[in-house]
């Protein structure tokens, strides 16, 4: 019986054997997958490292860029061409306003004399201005001070060496001292 019974175990032991040798092929397969999974991530890591080490970034130990650190001068730059991409837009759109409702301007806004009808309209506009701005110095004079102003004298009143008090175009009370300067007696009160 126990030629027969060897068999039996020999047989368990030889699908034993074949399961464990499976195993050992499978497992050496999935190392070996996992081993070229491993060798690609380190390949996409040194690319990225090296990449970020042209670039100038700060690198982590493992040699992957370090995230916290942004570059301020590429974030800089490209805030400050948008910027100034909006801005020559706002530009050009308004040069082409200006040049549309006033034809014969030059690029610089100013009229471009070879053009008799601008010509007539930039004299008539400076002549404008020109009256506009002798009507505004006038007003301004004016109200300051006038030309036929005389200061009133206060007979009331008198300086400390016996000079006459004059009252100012504003309402201040002077004198005028013996060097001959204006000298303001404060008021009482």
């Amino acid at each position: 019986m126990a030629q027969t019974a060897q068999p039996a175990q020999t047989v368990a032991t030889q699908k034993a054997k074949k399961e464990v040798s499976k195993a050992k092929a499978d497992a050496k397969k999935e190392a070996a997958a996992a081993k070229a999974a491993a060798k690609k991530e380190t390949v996409a890591a040194k690319k990225a490292a090296d990449k970020a080490a042209a670039s100038g970034a700060k690198l982590k130990k493992d040699g992957t860029p370090d995230k916290r650190y942004t570059n301020a001068k590429e974030v800089a730059a490209e805030t400050s061409k948008k910027t100034a991409s909006k801005a020559a837009a706002k530009k050009e759109e308004a040069v082409k306003e200006v040049k549309a409702s006033t034809p014969g301007l030059k690029k610089d806004g100013t009229p471009d004399k070879r053009y008799t009808a601008s010509k007539e309209k930039a004299e008539a506009a400076v002549k404008e201005t020109k009256t506009r701005a002798t009507q505004v110095k006038k007003e301004a004079t004016s109200t300051v001070t006038p030309k036929d102003y005389k200061p009133t004298v206060d007979r009331s009143l008198q300086g400390p060496n016996g000079e006459q008090i004059l009252t100012g175009p504003r309402g201040g009370k002077y004198y005028i001292n013996k060097n001959g300067n204006k000298t303001y007696v404060k008021r009482e009160g």
